[in-house]
């Protein structure tokens, strides 16, 4: 791995770990701030945000109503690039509030595009899934060539 590489790879964690801070900190201008303006946002129930700023005004009200002292469980699982300023990056996490962590139960599977503008790393797109454990175990029993990996 390169030095560039290295840099990268720190710089898209970074990015990761900014939007996380942001969350707990229930601050929506700048969980959107990682994304790019013209970002792709895919939430767990499947709706579409188109933007940075449709990111933002849809949780302004989550982070000051329903996700009130929330913070994100969650982690990177890989990342790798496809050309040196493209990033995918799969991730698993929660949304959980005071001591509580993330289970199998309220997992769900992240995964980020990253890309470079002019020297800067943001998230282009983001999509967001419900792990379903209990249909991929029973799944995994009728063909074991099936089985997905499940989120810790």
């Amino acid at each position: 791995m390169t030095v560039q590489q290295i840099t990268d790879e720190a710089a898209v964690r970074a990015l990761f770990d900014r939007s996380n801070r942001a969350w707990a900190d229930g601050d929506a201008a700048a969980y959107a701030e990682v994304f790019t303006p013209d970002a792709d946002y895919v939430t767990w129930f499947g709706a579409r945000l188109r933007g940075r700023e449709a990111i933002r005004a849809s949780h302004e009200p989550l982070f000051a109503k329903y996700m009130k002292g929330t913070r994100l469980d969650g982690e990177i699982t890989d990342l790798r690039f496809v050309t040196p300023d493209v990033a995918v990056v799969h991730g698993r996490g929660a949304v959980v509030k005071g001591k509580r962590r993330r289970n199998r139960f309220n997992t769900k599977v992240n995964v980020y595009v990253g890309v470079r503008r002019d020297g800067e790393w943001g998230f282009a797109a983001f999509h967001n899934t419900k792990y379903r454990w209990l249909f991929n175990t029973l799944v995994a029993k009728h063909d074991p060539g099936m089985r997905m990996s499940a989120p810790e």
